[in-house]
């Protein structure tokens, strides 16, 4: 029985023999090396189900027993201890198997998708960095549309009291300027640099008939020129802040020079509050 068990398990291609006897089993072993071979490199995990249903008579046989089989044979006992193993082996193997090879399928998912998910990081990673980028620049873009609007809302200011200050109403055919200044007086401010336009010849009418201390708003700096041609080195330039500039302008004001104040800021120094509202006081 033991012998024939054996030669159930090693069917090639599942064809059992159906003479399983003493003698078939003798001509099977008779190669001892080839034989031994063949059972220690026996396809464990590739048994034909032909094989098992075969081998089932012979497991179940309470006498198919390594313990048994050892009081008659110890030789046959080992191979009676081999049929059982492979046999556990292979239930055990189709078993597990399905569970590695779905194991071995679930780590390769793992891998994939592990790998996706570090891409997918790297990805936003990289679309934050953008992002990032694209927030300061819009930031800074709103920050220069707000500062130029500002710059637009206070040139919309200045031009509206510029056209306040120039469409000055008059009688018809009566010209104020006339009224002040003659072409003599023109030609000589042209010849100190003031441009011959109107607008030019009024300003200087004004700055020169005024009450008031002029203020100039000179962005071609065409006045300030005119105005340094015009009183020379009789004009004393100076700037609030500069060193010795309430000097500068005390002694104008004993000698009785023309001071110019260059770089005006929005603000001025409060000690020139009593000279601009020109508060004087009389003694004698």
């Amino acid at each position: 029985n033991v012998s024939a068990a054996v030669m159930v398990l090693m069917a090639p291609r599942g064809r059992v023999p159906k003479d399983r006897s003493w003698k078939a089993a003798k001509v099977t072993m008779a190669k001892v090396d080839g034989f031994l071979d063949s059972l220690i490199n026996f396809n464990k995990e590739n048994i034909h189900e032909n094989c098992l249903k075969a081998i089932r008579p012979y497991l179940q046989d309470p006498e198919f027993n390594p313990e048994f089989v050892a009081t008659k044979s110890y030789a046959a006992a080992g191979l009676c201890s081999w049929v059982i193993n492979i046999v556990r082996f292979y239930e055990v193997f189709c078993d597990v198997e399905p569970k590695r090879q779905a194991l071995n399928k679930a780590t390769a998912d793992l891998t994939a998708a592990q790998e996706k998910l570090a891409a997918i990081k790297a990805k936003i990673a990289h679309l934050n960095e953008n992002l990032a980028k694209l927030t300061a620049r819009f930031e800074k873009a709103t920050a220069d549309k707000l500062k130029c609007q500002q710059e637009a809302e206070v040139t919309a200011v200045t031009i509206s009291l510029a056209n306040r200050l120039t469409p000055i109403p008059v009688t018809p055919a009566l010209d104020p300027l006339r009224m002040l200044m003659d072409d003599a007086d023109v030609a000589a401010w042209q010849n100190e640099g003031l441009p011959a336009d109107r607008m030019s010849v009024e300003n200087a009418t004004i700055l020169i008939n005024c009450e008031r201390w002029p203020l100039m708003v000179d962005p071609q700096l065409q006045g300030i020129k005119w105005i340094k041609n015009k009183y020379g080195e009789d004009l004393r330039v100076t700037q609030i802040g500069q060193k010795g500039y309430l000097q500068i302008i005390e002694q104008a004001l004993e000698a009785g020079a023309v001071v110019l104040i260059e770089n005006l800021e929005e603000s001025i120094d409060p000690v020139l509050g009593p000279l601009l509202g020109r508060e004087v006081i009389k003694k004698g």
